[in-house]
């Protein structure tokens, strides 16, 4: 009764009584030891072939190469790269089968086109490039290896959530995973038709541009493809 009567007392001073203080003081200690969930780990550290982390993603690993994360994003960045640099040649090399000749001839030098071809390993005429573009192909080179190396490496220079190719150039702001599905798939296609290229002017000493001509579509293959003895 007495502690009722306490109670009670406390109540009508308005006054919080001690058993309501301590209740309130359990309740804040149980709260602050609380255990805080832990941040989920970066995607690039636990993404797998056919998680479709990556854009173009197709599950497809039948020699089972990437059988790990970090062998995954080491894959991805070489496919990356080679993507963009074939996507960069198979514009450029009818381009400069294209301009180089009328070029020369407004400057006044020698064409490096070899029989209409763009020089190549397997159509020669690199010796004839000026030494001035490779050094300037190789600081360019350098140079943008230097922006993303740290990120590919992650030697504390990329965001959490980094993943392979991601070198923070995005001038328009048009990043998104419509983008990046279509920029892997476009590379793909421009590795396969550069390779094309390469063959095809070697094996049939003709032009990528006279390959690519409709107006003697209707000659037979003989006449308008002469072929390599």
């Amino acid at each position: 009764p007495s502690a009722m009567l306490a109670l009670a007392v406390f109540a009508f001073s308005g006054r919080p009584s001690p058993l309501a203080l301590r209740s309130h003081a359990v309740m804040q200690e149980s709260v602050a030891e609380a255990p805080v969930a832990p941040p989920p780990p970066p995607a690039i550290s636990v993404m797998r072939v056919g998680d479709k982390t990556l854009a173009g993603d197709w599950g497809f690993d039948p020699l089972q190469l990437a059988d790990s994360s970090d062998k995954l994003a080491y894959y991805r960045e070489a496919e990356v790269k080679h993507a963009r640099l074939a996507m960069l040649a198979a514009a450029g090399w009818p381009v400069a089968e294209l301009v180089n000749a009328p070029l020369s001839k407004l400057l006044g030098v020698d064409t490096l086109l070899q029989d209409g071809r763009a020089p190549s390993i397997l159509n020669g005429g690199l010796g004839s490039v000026s030494l001035v573009y490779w050094v300037a192909i190789l600081g360019l080179a350098v140079f943008v290896e230097n922006k993303s190396i740290d990120m590919q490496l992650n030697t504390g220079a990329r965001s959490a959530d980094y993943l392979p190719g991601m070198i923070g150039f995005d001038p328009l702001k048009k990043d998104s995973p419509a983008m990046r599905a279509a920029e892997i798939l476009n590379g793909r296609i421009a590795m396969v038709a550069i390779t094309v290229f390469a063959l095809e002017e070697v094996r049939l000493c003709t032009p990528v541009l006279a390959l690519m001509s409709f107006d003697e579509c209707s000659l037979p293959l003989t006449q308008r493809l002469p072929l390599r003895p």
